[in-house]
């Protein structure tokens, strides 16, 4: 629409840049930024978008909600793994990454796998198959994937979710998820059979990052002085006992 058109509805709304491709849309609200989607994305669409069919997918769930952390703690707990295996022992495991070559304004891992991530590791048999046309590295894997500055989206052979994250504030951020499949997993007789079991997965994970993600603000906060918090004192005094022992025994 026109600038000139939406004056005349008198709506006061303004026109902001807009542009899809693979079936993703994406909005510009920067009006001094005019740089064109194909070149902020850079590689993406090439790289992960297309090989995995994102322009046949279709949302079938979608959530949002604030929570109380910094966005950008949100954007470091999607992109590493040391958590995996403590947070999400059960949910879902093991998933060694390795870096996906990238450039402009994204970056990813992937993840190679011959079970779906998407679903907890008990359950992982009853997976929906790739479809026909998902084919080479998006058939054998998933890439987990941050457009920036918030846009976390991840692409599996079978599914593709996302959180997008939103500052409201320092301490306040926006979130956004979503789930979705190819048109060709949704025209299956058991789809609403099988669905449940990822959606179960999904909120599940998402949940225990949005914990740990306000669990980080508030130690981000933490105003005790030292490298021990009030509820380690037990910890902080043998640390102290031994640094006694060692100064009395000479040692500095």
């Amino acid at each position: 629409m026109k600038r000139s058109d939406l004056k005349k509805l008198n709506l006061n709304l303004v026109p902001v840049q807009c542009e899809a491709v693979a079936g993703l849309v994406f909005i510009n609200l920067n009006e001094e930024n005019e740089m064109p989607l194909e070149v902020y994305l850079g590689n993406y669409i090439d790289k992960v978008a297309l090989p995995h069919q994102t322009q046949r997918m279709h949302c079938v769930q979608e959530k949002s909600y604030a929570l109380t952390t910094n966005w950008k703690l949100y954007i470091e707990v999607d992109m590493e793994t040391l958590h995996t295996n403590f947070i999400h022992s059960r949910s879902i495991g093991s998933q060694p990454v390795k870096p996906v070559e990238h450039d402009r304004n994204w970056f990813g891992v992937y993840h190679q796998n011959s079970l779906s991530p998407a679903l907890f590791p008990e359950k992982r048999n009853l997976a929906f198959p790739a479809p026909r046309d998902v084919i080479g590295e998006a058939a054998e894997g998933t890439h987990f994937s941050v457009i920036l500055p918030g846009f976390f989206i991840v692409t599996a052979p079978e599914v593709m979710w996302w959180i997008q994250k939103t500052p409201i504030s320092a301490t306040r951020t926006s979130v956004n998820v979503g789930y979705a499949f190819h048109d060709e997993t949704l025209a299956r007789h058991d789809f609403n059979e099988i669905a449940p079991h990822y959606f179960e997965r999904l909120d599940q994970v998402i949940l225990e990052d949005d914990q740990i993600c306000e669990y980080q603000l508030e130690g981000l906060n933490n105003r005790v002085q030292g490298h021990y918090t009030p509820v380690e004192p037990v910890a902080a005094y043998f640390s102290g006992l031994i640094e006694t022992l060692l100064l009395e025994a000479g040692y500095e």
